[in-house]
């Protein structure tokens, strides 16, 4: 008999199906991978196994025990772990603290009158903790840790019941790809070691490929595919949903990156070394150089120009960027910036430029300081110092949405949407007057049409509340968002992050339109080949000092340099 049976079950939020007649099984042992696009009903389906949520119908048996009907805390007792998308952690608490109190609740010692709680299982604690790389942080408040900390902390802490079955919601967001490599691992050898099952849903095609034993695929609510790794990528209806072209992931296990840009669908840089003051012309789709170094070479002209009638008309000159990289006058120009956590000193004299038109990517392994360092130009950092210059002017002292108002658009790692509101009431809150350059020339402006066509999944959902929305279309929805506002440079922290592959195909498009639109992009992202496929240059951050800024493609081709900086 099958560990966990599911059998038809289906969840309907009012006329929405969100699972639709779901069935399948998982064994002891057994490492078994949910995915599809966002939205499928992936999250709605853990919730009720996990007892969040009730089914609407359908039977759910764990070692011939059904469990739809129980509450949570029942289930868990049972022998069912949970992690959640959103790694659910107290922040106020220091890691160790946080893990020994979910060994209280397991063991079912919610308080002792001899005792203090921190001073229980500390030993049990820290054991876990090593099993997951982070004893070395024990002692640190969860709020100073970086997101994929965070969610290695929530992994020990499902392990303290010693469950049966884990279930695990995306539990590699937000890490490195040889740290989910780690992680999974590690998830692998647990399967082994207890004969333990794993039911994870992932975004990370290297993890689901190259880990899970089986794998079954959900969209619109349906399953519409189960099986090997082989059979799966294979599979056409699975490819049109999820995968779309697969340029922006890799699973060949190590690193592979690509030797010159290619987005989704026919878009295309101009070949490596051609820039904005180098073209004289457009003919037939392609750019025709006009310099000493490469008279009349002719390059092919990107889909976001080809498509757009305003670039297509006129002279290119309009469209480009008047600052390029390397020009004297930045866009945004950071100079000996520090920042600390109370006596944590995170940011150490970071310094780097961001031209107009440029996308420059901030990488680094967790904990590297890169998401500070975007909050920390935002003026969401209490504690910052040094000289941040944009557009000419400082932004030191500037609060949050002083910063916004001046044109600097920030995408936070955790979403920050307002859950009460809808879609279309989330856009128009971040909705901003038209923006003009100081060379007059128009910056990009987003109506809430152009936005819905760029993500056409909320276009559908625009009555929706924000908070009934899957986390990769929040994630769409946080893009969204900060775009209404028309922003002159673009802070995006991890936007592949916890979304389908084909959606980040989108993504690639649309910040390659941003770019020849002139919106500067400065990006944070774990996956180097996402982030390979659309900036211009690299900035790579180690424990809060710059210790590389050159080319992307550099960085990319260069193994020695990843390994030493990023593990890779």
């Amino acid at each position: 008999m099958s560990l966990l049976e599911v059998r038809h079950v289906s969840r309907h939020f009012g006329g929405n199906r969100a699972v639709d007649d779901v069935s399948f099984e998982i064994n002891s042992g057994e490492l078994l991978a949910l995915i599809g696009p966002n939205g499928a009903g992936k999250s709605t389906l853990f919730n009720m196994l996990g007892g969040q949520l009730p089914a609407t119908s359908g039977s759910v048996l764990f070692d011939g025990k059904e469990l739809l009907g129980l509450p949570s805390h029942r289930i868990a007792h049972l022998g069912i772990g949970r992690s959640f998308q959103i790694a659910a952690t107290f922040a106020s608490l220091t890691v160790v603290e946080n893990v020994q109190a979910a060994l209280l609740s397991a063991r079912r010692q919610i308080w002792s009158f001899w005792k203090q709680a921190r001073s229980l299982h500390v030993d049990d604690a820290m054991s876990l903790l090593e099993q997951v790389g982070m004893h070395e942080q024990a002692f640190r408040p969860c709020s100073e840790l970086a997101y994929g900390d965070v969610k290695r902390v929530e992994l020990a802490m499902s392990l303290a019941g010693e469950p049966r079955l884990l279930l695990m919601d995306e539990p590699t967001a937000g890490m490195a790809p040889s740290e989910r490599v780690s992680l999974i691992k590690l998830v692998r050898s647990l399967v082994e070691e207890r004969e333990m099952a794993v039911l994870f849903t992932e975004h990370s095609m290297d993890v689901v490929f190259g880990y899970a034993d089986r794998i079954i695929v959900l969209a619109r609510g349906k399953l519409i595919a189960e099986g090997q790794a082989d059979y799966i990528r294979a599979h056409p209806e699975v490819q049109s949903v999820y995968f779309g072209k697969g340029r922006t992931f890799d699973t060949g296990g190590d690193a592979h990156f690509p030797q010159q840009r290619e987005p989704a669908g026919d878009a295309q840089l101009p070949e490596e070394g051609v820039s904005a003051g180098d073209v004289r012309s457009q003919e037939n789709g392609r750019y025709v150089c006009d310099s000493q170094s490469q008279p009349g070479r002719s390059v092919r002209q990107p889909a976001a120009l080809r498509k757009d009638p305003v670039l297509r008309s006129g002279s290119l000159r309009v469209a480009v960027p008047t600052l390029q990289p390397g020009q004297d006058t930045p866009l945004l120009a950071v100079r000996g910036l520090n920042a600390w956590y109370g006596a944590a000193h995170i940011l150490h004299d970071v310094s780097f430029n961001v031209g107009r038109g440029e996308v420059l990517a901030l990488v680094g392994r967790n904990g590297a300081g890169k998401s500070t360092t975007l909050k920390a130009l935002m003026g969401l950092v209490a504690d910052r110092r040094g000289d941040i210059q944009f557009m000419g002017k400082s932004l030191a002292h500037c609060k949050p949405f002083e910063a916004a108002r001046r044109g600097l658009g920030y995408v936070p790692e955790d979403r920050r949407i307002f859950t009460g509101l809808t879609v279309q009431e989330n856009l128009m809150a971040g909705q901003q007057p038209p923006r003009v350059w100081p060379d007059g020339a128009s910056v990009p402006y987003w109506s809430l049409d152009e936005v819905f066509t760029l993500f056409p999944p909320l276009a559908s959902m625009r009555g929706r509340q924000a908070g009934m929305m899957s986390g990769g279309e929040q994630q769409m929805l946080t893009v969204a968002r900060t775009l209404m506002g028309n922003p002159y440079l673009l802070l995006l922290d991890e936007p592949s992050e916890g979304v389908a592959p084909i959606i980040v195909e989108h993504m690639v498009e649309m910040m390659l339109m941003l770019k020849q639109k002139g919106t500067s992009l400065l990006l944070c992202e774990q996956n180097l080949h996402f982030a390979a496929l659309v900036a211009d240059r690299a900035c790579v951050l180690e424990k809060g000092l710059v210790r590389y800024t050159g080319p992307m493609q550099a960085l990319a081709q260069d193994h020695d340099l990843r390994q030493k900086y990023l593990s890779l």
